[in-house]
């Protein structure tokens, strides 16, 4: 493990601070990384690229895992659906951390706008999209659907990863026609396991800040459980415009990403 590195205290009230609005924003539609990370890589600059992403991982992994467990308790997880899937999202995810050596991000983040930009004016024009519980788009069975969502959407958070949250949500409430409170819910667990394939690839190469996780963590659990905790109570009209503006700021930063 790398040393821990020297920072000023200010710096860690800062961090717990962005950690527990990425739990907040992540148990909701997604995206906590896109604070976080940044975050890690301005206030510790001392940290490896590498170790940012794998101590990024144990933070997340910690929010996601209490908001799925908020959203299990409430009884928003049909987990008999989830089981052969659940595995789909590890393979996927593991499978893409070994492919982004060999895959550029220059070239995967136009791309990835593309589909963010047809995710948003696709839900922007369906006002009733994911209000309500509908027929599924597809006459596939949803197990299998669910299982493929959970494969490719893993894989790409293996080797890349922004918008990895959305691009779920969106696949259950369009092809599945969930509603967005039960497709959120599914997300989280699936989201958690992506997490958790990608955690142990970067602990195994020695990765992982442990020790300077700890506060983070614990902030990043206090965002998720208030997160999924204020999802459940507004319900999935909230959940739908929570989407559109996560989806509109994760564009931003691509874009942004792409003309700097």
């Amino acid at each position: 493990m790398p040393p821990l590195p020297e920072t000023p205290l200010l710096h860690y009230v800062l961090m717990s601070l962005a950690s527990l609005s990425a739990g907040f924003f992540d148990a909701i539609v997604g995206g906590g990384g896109l604070i976080q990370i940044p975050a890690l890589l301005l206030l510790f600059p001392q940290l490896a690229p590498a170790t940012v992403l794998g101590t990024n991982k144990i933070i997340s992994i910690s929010g996601t895992t209490v908001a799925a467990w908020q959203y299990a308790c409430g009884g928003h997880v049909r987990w008999r659906s989830l089981r052969i899937p659940i595995l789909a999202a590890f393979v996927g995810s593991a499978a893409g951390a070994r492919l982004a050596g060999h895959l550029s991000a220059s070239v995967m983040r136009p791309l990835v706008v593309v589909m963010l930009i047809a995710v948003w004016v696709y839900t922007w024009q369906r006002k009733e999209l994911g209000i309500q519980r509908r027929s599924p788009l597809t006459r596939c069975h949803p197990e299998l659907v669910t299982f493929l969502i959970a494969l490719v959407v893993g894989m790409y958070d293996g080797f890349f990863g922004p918008g990895t949250g959305s691009l779920m949500m969106f696949g259950m409430t369009t092809l599945l026609g969930m509603e967005f409170l039960q497709a959120t819910a599914h997300t989280k667990v699936l989201n958690a396991t992506t997490n958790l394939a990608a955690l142990l690839t970067f602990a195994w190469q020695g990765h992982v800040q442990w020790l300077l996780a700890i506060p983070f963590l614990l902030a990043n659990v206090l965002g998720g459980w208030l997160g999924s905790r204020l999802a459940m109570r507004r319900g999935s009209p909230f959940i739908r415009k929570f989407f559109l503006w996560a989806v509109a700021a994760i564009l931003a930063r691509l874009i942004w990403d792409m003309w700097r």
